[in-house]
């Protein structure tokens, strides 16, 4: 009988463990750097974006979530950040006693209304909401603050980083945390003399989920100069460079995230690969209905590069496609090279500790691309990449980490 009872025990705390969504959430400010990361792990593959302009009295932000419209996580024109974490359920005496319960969506309050951590922690020191009994948040500004709200629990971080996933740290002695990825996350952060975008995407490709709650999407922050990296499906090869400002000032638009990427796989050369030829064909993977530009150079930042045509090796006919101007791009380019550049290694590395034994959307809609180039010069190290969107939609353009390779002396 005792060991019946042992084992319903262990059966019910496993089942309440599997429904948590394992989210992975962090936050770091260091050598004049703010930096926020998030990995959206759920079944459902129908998430959103939407950008809320300001109004009278409300901040504007970008939300991201699923098709219900409930808020997971954004940011505000402020760069004030959050993203929740589900836990166990946790009760909280002190806040049923001491505060006013608030109805709505007590974190779209906070986001409409604060401008730093501090302006949070009092919204939350007058208030609590049905979300904190089964979730917490973490919350970070553009200063280099954060804290964690877990309940009647509201802690900044004893380091210059904070990081939550789906356990509240007020229930374990520190460094006794039951999860794998608060202990790389804390681990790769606090090993780590700079922060950076590379090191948040590392984190990340780390940190993601496959098998039946995948990680649907992924965010990297830039709290001061309020940009979003926003990578879909867990793939960290393509993503959307979104500057906040400037897409408040086109008003509130909604995206359906999956539509605005390519699901682009890099194939030849792959990083750092040795060409015996003058000639390269380069191929990637990628949507059938994507647009897509073609760049390479020998110069990382590919100054004045006019892109190539590709060519479809799948379905004939799908030939010549008709590329864009490289001068807006070309701007882009030299403005974020060092991003580019440096997302390379995590996802050469990082995706290689990762198994693919995963209910991914169906790939039935891509095809593989190529483009051969035959003026290649011995003996030189070349770089390229890819941009792409959807045909029909203009309002976003993935890139792709940019590769490198070389052509060998002969």
């Amino acid at each position: 009988m005792k060991d019946k009872i042992i084992l319903f025990i262990f059966f019910f705390i496993f089942a309440e463990t599997a429904l948590l969504l394992p989210c992975t959430i962090f936050y770091a400010a260091r050598n004049n750097m703010v930096l926020s990361g998030n990995n959206e792990d759920w079944s459902d593959s129908n998430t959103y974006m939407t950008f809320y302009p300001s109004e009278t009295g409300k901040q504007g932000w970008v939300k991201f979530g699923f098709q219900s419209g409930f808020p997971q996580g954004g940011m505000n024109e402020s760069g004030l950040f959050w993203d929740a974490a589900s836990t166990p359920y946790l009760a909280m005496p002190y806040s049923e006693e001491n505060k006013e319960k608030y109805n709505d969506v007590l974190m779209q309050k906070v986001i409409e209304e604060c401008s730093t951590t501090q302006e949070a922690v009092a919204v939350f020191e007058e208030y609590y909401c049905d979300d904190l009994y089964n979730a917490q948040y973490l919350i970070g500004d553009s200063t280099g603050t954060s804290v964690i709200v877990e309940g009647d629990e509201i802690f900044g971080s004893i380091e210059d980083f904070q990081v939550m996933t789906n356990f509240c740290q007020s229930q374990y002695e520190p460094g006794n945390y039951p999860c794998w990825r608060y202990d790389t996350a804390a681990g790769m952060l606090q090993n780590s003399d700079e922060i950076s975008e590379y090191l948040f995407g590392s984190i990340l490709s780390e940190t993601h989920q496959e098998g039946n709650y995948p990680t649907q999407y992924s965010n990297i922050y830039d709290n001061k100069n309020c940009l979003v990296y926003l990578f879909y499906y867990h793939n960290y090869e393509e993503y959307i460079i979104i500057d906040l400002d400037e897409e408040l000032q086109e008003g509130y638009r909604s995206y359906h995230i999956p539509s605005l990427f390519s699901k682009i796989e890099m194939i030849y050369p792959g990083y750092e690969s040795i060409i015996d030829s003058t000639s390269v064909t380069f191929r990637w993977e990628g949507k059938v209905n994507s647009i897509y530009e073609l760049y390479y150079s020998t110069d990382p930042d590919f100054p004045d590069c006019v892109p190539r045509s590709s060519t479809s090796s799948h379905i004939p006919g799908y030939l010549g496609i008709c590329l864009f101007g490289s001068i807006f791009v070309g701007t882009i380019f030299k403005r974020r090279s060092y991003l580019i550049f440096i997302l390379i290694l995590f996802v050469i590395f990082g995706l290689q500790s990762c198994s693919k034994e995963t209910t991914s959307p169906s790939d039935s809609d891509t095809i593989e691309f190529t483009q051969t180039v035959e003026d290649l010069q011995p003996g030189t190290t070349y770089y390229w990449k890819l941009t792409a969107h959807p045909e029909g939609t203009d309002d976003f353009e993935s890139e792709t980490v940019t590769y490198s390779f070389a052509t060998s002396s002969f």
